[in-house]
């Protein structure tokens, strides 16, 4: 319930923010509006309010604002000047690109109040390196706190994150500067992302973790490899065949090496060391045979806690730093979307309505900032995506309106219909991968 309700509000903010932007500009340049529709299909609920119709229709994915215009249906002669084809160029531009432009504005806006009120963030410290991971052979090591990346400085575990993909696909390594207990700041040269490698599992891929995991056994899975060995809650790991672990994420690689391999592991018992013999059963991780042990790594809550914060700005600042992130994550999709359209990208990246009621939902669990953020995430999403130059979009309307300007005459009613089944034909196509993606994402197969 939490996520159809989180779905919902979110479908209802973005869209009535989108198609109110439309009907504040098209009453500002005399259009009369006749209908301002949330949904699509039969009126649920519907009021007069002055000249427009006001109403909740049944289908709640997307809305529309309806403008007289001749092209639509005949226009009594004393309401010409208000129909919308009879508009300036400049005046119909404007209306069309105003529902983005709505989008926009509240995106900014949301991350301006959250850098102001502050939201809970983690310092971008590398708790843990896996072993053979790229940034392991790159040099970094557990504790690096991360600087910088190129010349982007990085605050939180979410900015690194946001970074790496904004260099994703670059021809050489990436200059990532790392502060080390001891050490003072160093550049370590850590390999560049692929783009169809972008996905939430980035970061874990690369081999960085901001979670510090103990030597300890917190959790043994019932009737695994680690139960029939005669593993114990708090056992701490001592050594796996004889050497010495360093960490968590050296274990899991030594077990994951070992699938079917009889290996001895050394732990501590209270004051007593007990060697265990014990055999990782094997399992397909991304179509490769990994041992698995059935155990999970105790979190130092004391390290976890001193990673926390709150990261919170001035007015001043949180403005800046709102508009950079709008501006940061704007570039990044029509990047991706660039780079999609070109085969660089993987086109599962594409996500329709079911991700973004698991998601909406996912974050209104987390809380209302993290909500929030996704909200304007999504609302920025909206706007970049709705201004490409495609017939059926706000970018395509805007292109004809530029055509006219720059020829004096509107675009000939014959080619508008083609662009408009055309864009009709690549929507219908976007929004059928979506779904696919949706179900590859979230149906078990």
């Amino acid at each position: 319930m939490l996520t159809l309700l989180a779905f919902v509000v979110t479908l209802g903010v973005l869209v009535t923010i989108h198609e109110y932007g439309h009907y504040w500009v098209a009453k500002r340049c005399g259009v009369k509006v006749l209908t301002f529709s949330i949904g699509f299909g039969k009126p649920l609920v519907k009021w007069q309010r002055g000249d427009t119709t006001w109403q909740l229709a049944l289908l709640p994915l997307g809305g529309y604002v309806r403008m007289l215009d001749e092209r639509e249906a005949a226009v009594p002669a004393a309401e010409l000047a208000r129909a919308f084809n009879r508009q300036h160029p400049l005046k119909k531009m404007a209306v069309v690109v105003a529902g983005p432009v709505a989008n926009l504005i509240l995106a900014c806006g949301l991350y301006w109040g959250l850098g102001a009120w502050g939201v809970d963030a983690l310092r971008p410290i590398a708790s843990e390196i896996k072993p053979g991971s790229p940034a392991a052979l790159a040099g970094m090591r557990s504790g690096d706190e991360i600087l910088r990346v190129g010349e982007a400085n990085i605050a939180s575990w979410d900015r690194l994150f946001i970074a790496l993909i904004d260099e994703a696909g670059g021809d050489g390594p990436v200059s990532v500067t790392v502060r080390r207990e001891g050490e003072g700041e160093r550049i370590i040269a850590l390999p560049s992302v692929a783009v169809r490698d972008i996905d939430p599992q980035l970061l874990s891929r690369l081999g960085l973790s901001p979670v510090p995991m103990m030597l300890r056994v917190a959790q043994i899975v019932p009737g695994s490899a680690a139960a029939k060995a005669g593993m114990q809650l708090h056992d701490d790991l001592v050594a796996f065949n004889g050497v010495p672990l360093q960490s968590w994420s050296m274990f899991q690689s030594l077990v994951s090496a070992a699938a079917d391999q009889r290996v001895n592991i050394t732990v501590r018992r209270g004051d007593k060391l007990v060697e265990l013999a014990v055999t990782p059963e094997r399992t397909q991780v991304a179509g490769k045979p990994v041992g698995r042990l059935g155990v999970a790594p105790a979190v130092n809550e004391a390290a976890w806690e001193a990673q926390r914060f709150r990261l919170q700005y001035d007015l001043v600042d949180a403005l800046g730093q709102g508009l950079d992130k709008a501006w940061t994550y704007a570039r990044i999709t029509l990047v991706m979307f660039g780079r999609m359209l070109i085969g660089q990208a993987p086109l599962d990246q594409i996500s329709g309505p079911v991700t973004i009621a698991v998601y909406a939902g996912q974050s209104a669990e987390a809380g209302w900032t993290t909500y929030l953020d996704y909200l304007a995430l999504i609302s920025l999403s909206l706007a970049v995506l709705n201004l490409l130059p495609v017939p059926v979009l706000d970018g395509g309307h805007l292109l004809y309106h530029t055509a006219e300007l720059l020829t004096g005459r509107p675009v000939p009613a014959r080619v508008e219909e083609i662009g408009q089944r055309i864009g009709l034909v690549l929507l219908l196509a976007l929004m059928a991968l979506a779904l696919f993606n949706d179900f590859n994402r979230f149906v078990p197969g």
